[in-house]
């Protein structure tokens, strides 16, 4: 017998991530494959014939997951999955053996810092201030599997999201230090800089003049005065 189980999930985004790097990476299906530990390989396939009618224009994929039953033994299990990208977020669905069904929906609420507060959802912890990742998930399943696929799924969409913040944070970092190096009042150069000089050459004046005038010259050393100069012998 078949059960249908939905929960949502709410995630706050650290402050510095924009909303446009967060769905950047939810805009790209590669990285929301390889981001999930479970998934170990993937190929982008046409719309298989179960496909509805509107999920037959979606994005398709055959992933393959390896996934542990209990300790010391693991299996692989190859199921089909559709990528639908939104405004705000993306949809997928995924098709897996025992009459497993999976869909999910990833959206960015909230607002960045000078945006209005907007009166959020109540009733699933949504913060007030700042981005957050949302996700909703509905599973139907056997009911006999319900709590193992939920525990599984819970477990690999918690990675997930700590890698998908880790990269946005990334790429934040490394958007900022682009804009700062392309302006025009760029900050000076770090010791640690590609460009930096490694290495600071002195010459003395009299080496340089002697260069200049194409005379080669070494530079003239000091005379050392003697305290007790010798005395002149009479004849």
């Amino acid at each position: 017998m078949a059960t249908t189980k939905r929960y949502t999930t709410i995630t706050p985004l650290p402050a510095g991530i924009s909303r446009e790097t967060v769905l950047s990476t939810l805009h790209s299906h590669v990285d929301m494959i390889d981001l999930n530990p479970a998934h170990t390989e993937r190929h982008e396939i046409p719309p298989p014939p179960e496909a509805t009618p509107e999920e037959y224009h979606c994005t398709w994929y055959q992933i393959t997951d390896k996934i542990s039953y209990f300790p010391g033994y693991s299996g692989n299990v190859t199921f089909k999955a559709c990528f639908h990208e939104l405004m705000n977020g993306l949809q997928t669905h995924n098709y897996a053996p025992m009459g497993l069904d999976i869909k999910e929906k990833w959206t960015v609420g909230g607002n960045m810092p000078g945006e209005p507060v907007m009166p959020g959802e109540i009733g699933i912890g949504a913060p007030v201030q700042g981005l957050y990742l949302r996700e909703d998930v509905e599973m139907r399943c056997n009911f006999l599997l319900t709590r193992f696929v939920r525990k599984v799924l819970k477990e690999c969409l918690q990675t997930l999201v700590a890698r998908l913040i880790k990269k946005a944070e990334l790429q934040e970092a490394e958007a900022t230090n682009r804009k700062l190096w392309e302006s025009p009042s760029s900050p000076p150069m770090s010791p640690f800089s590609p460009g930096f000089p490694r290495k600071m050459h002195r010459f003395s004046t009299q080496t340089a003049m002697s260069e200049m005038d194409g005379i080669p010259k070494s530079p003239r050393l000091p005379v050392i005065p003697q305290e007790n100069p010798p005395a002149e012998m009479e004849a």
